[in-house]
C-alpha cells in the first residue's frame, strides 16, 4: 500500500512539471496550473509531515533556501505595513509563499531527469511554433501577445532555448542520439521564439550563457566541438545581419539611437531613454528612504510626480516598475528589499555551484540548469522588472525549487 502511495504522488509530481513546461505560452496563465495542483497537494504532504517532524529531515541549504523565500514575501508585508498601499500588492510575493509546501514535498519524491531532458526541448519547440502563428497567422506585433508579456515571454523562451542545449551537451556526452537531435532543435526554437519577440534582454543573457555553459563542460568537448561551434555562430550571425525586413538588427540599429539620443540630448522619450530616466529615478528615491523605500504604491506615485514637475524626461510615470529588478526592488522596498532579493538569487546559486564538479552526469545537468537559470534571471533584471511580473515570480522560484529538489532526491538515491 505505501508503494502505491509513493508511485502515485511521484506520478503527479513528473506530471505537474511536464505539464509546466509545456504549457507556458500555450494559454493564459498556463504556467500557474501545474504549481497550483502541486500547492494542493503540497498542503496536505506539509501538514502530515509537520505532525511527523522526522519527515521532513531538512538539511541547512534547505533550510536557508525556505528561509530567503519567507524574508522575501516579509519585506513585501514590511514595506506594507510601513509605507501603506492595498492588500493586492501581496499577490505576486505570496505565491513565493505558497511554494514552500511544493518544495517539502518535492524534496520526498524524485523528479525523473528523462521528464526534464525531454519537457524541455518540446517546450522550447512549442514557444517558436506559438511566436511564429502569432506573427504570420494571426499578423499580431510582439507586444499584442495575448497570453503572456512579450518581453517575460521572449526572456522565458530563451531560457527554454538555453536549457535545451545544456540536455544537448549532457545527451551528447551520454551518446544519446535521438536526445541530443531533439534537444538542439528545442534549442534552436527557443532562441528563435525569444528572437522574435524582439524582447532584447534575452539576447544580452545568451552570450553570456553560451560562455558559462561550454566552460561547465569543458572537459567532455572536443576542440573540434568548439571550432565547430564557433564557426556555426560566426554563419548565423552574419546570415542574421543580411536579412531582409529585419527586426533584430532593427531593434539593434534602434537601441544604439536612443543610447546616442540619451547621451546628445537627455531624451527620455524612447525605450532606452526612459529606462535610463526611471533607473535615475529610483537611485534618487533610495537616497531619499534608504532602508525600507517607497512601497509599490509610493514609488508610482514618485515617478508620477517626477514626471509631473519635469524632474524626469519622457513620461516616466506611466510605469509600474523601474525596469530593472534590483534598482526596482531597492526604491519600494529599500536596502532591506534589496537584501531580500539578492538572497532568493544567490543562495541557490551557490548550492547549484557546489554541484558542478559532480561526477554523476545527470546531478552535473541539473546544476548546470540551476546555475543558468538563475544566472539568466539576474541579466533579466538587469533590464526588466522580470520578478514584478506573475509570470517572472513563478518561473523563477517553481523551477529553483525545481531544479534543487531534483539534486536532492538524486543524492538521496545515491546514497
Amino acid at each position: 500500500m505505501q508503494i502505491t502511495k509513493q508511485n502515485w504522488l511521484a506520478t503527479i509530481i513528473n506530471f505537474a512539471v511536464t505539464l509546466f513546461f509545456l504549457s507556458i505560452f500555450i494559454v493564459k496563465g498556463g504556467y500557474n496550473a501545474a504549481p497550483a495542483l502541486l500547492m494542493l497537494v503540497g498542503l496536505g504532504y506539509s501538514v502530515y509531515a509537520l505532525i511527523k517532524k522526522p519527515l521532513l529531515n531538512l538539511s541547512k541549504v534547505d533550510k536557508w533556501l525556505i528561509y530567503s523565500y519567507l524574508f522575501y514575501f516579509f519585506t513585501f508585508v514590511l514595506s506594507l505595513s510601513i509605507n501603506g498601499g492595498k492588500m493586492r500588492d501581496l499577490d505576486t510575493a505570496s505565491r513565493v509563499i505558497f511554494l514552500i509546501p511544493v518544495f517539502l514535498l518535492l524534496l520526498k519524491r524524485p523528479i525523473k531527469t528523462c521528464v526534464l531532458s525531454y519537457s524541455i526541448p518540446l517546450s522550447g519547440v512549442i514557444a517558436v511554433c506559438i511566436a511564429l502563428y502569432d506573427k504570420f497567422i494571426l499578423n499580431l506585433n510582439p507586444d499584442q501577445n495575448p497570453r503572456i508579456m512579450h518581453i517575460q515571454g521572449g526572456d522565458i523562451s530563451m531560457s527554454l532555448g538555453i536549457f535545451s542545449l545544456i540536455i544537448a551537451l549532457y545527451a551528447h556526452h551520454k551518446k544519446d542520439v535521438k536526445l541530443t537531435t531533439l534537444s538542439v532543435i528545442g534549442g534552436l526554437c527557443g532562441i528563435v521564439g525569444s528572437l522574435l519577440s524582439t524582447a532584447r534582454g534575452g539576447w544580452v543573457a545568451l552570450p553570456v550563457l553560451l560562455v558559462v555553459i561550454l566552460y561547465i563542460y569543458r572537459q567532455s568537448l572536443s576542440k573540434r566541438f568548439f571550432l565547430t561551434f564557433f564557426g556555426i555562430i560566426v554563419i548565423a550571425s552574419i546570415g542574421i545581419s543580411q536579412m531582409p525586413n529585419n527586426r533584430i538588427m532593427e531593434r539593434i540599429d534602434v537601441a544604439q539611437k536612443d543610447i546616442q539620443l540619451y547621451l546628445d540630448n537627455h531624451d527620455g522619450n524612447t525605450s532606452l531613454g526612459a529606462r535610463f530616466e526611471m533607473w535615475k529615478s529610483a537611485l534618487e528615491m533610495a537616497k531619499e528612504k534608504p532602508l525600507f523605500g517607497w512601497g509599490i504604491q509610493g514609488a508610482t506615485e514618485k515617478r508620477k510626480l517626477d514626471t509631473k514637475e519635469k524632474i524626469a524626461t519622457g513620461n516616466i510615470g506611466q510605469f509600474t516598475h523601474a525596469h530593472n529588478q534590483y534598482l526596482d526592488d531597492l526604491s519600494k522596498r529599500g536596502i532591506v528589499g534589496l537584501l531580500a532579493l539578492l538572497a532568493v538569487l544567490f543562495i541557490p546559486l551557490r548550492a547549484f555551484m557546489k554541484k558542478l564538479n559532480n561526477t554523476n552526469d545527470e546531478i552535473k545537468l541539473i546544476a548546470t540548469l540551476g546555475v543558468a537559470h538563475i544566472l539568466s534571471v539576474m541579466i533579466y533584471g538587469l533590464s526588466q522588472g522580470f520578478l514584478v511580473h506573475n509570470s517572472g515570480t513563478i518561473f523563477y522560484f517553481f523551477l529553483t525549487i525545481v531544479f534543487y529538489a531534483a539534486i536532492r532526491t538524486h543524492q538521496k538515491a545515491e546514497s
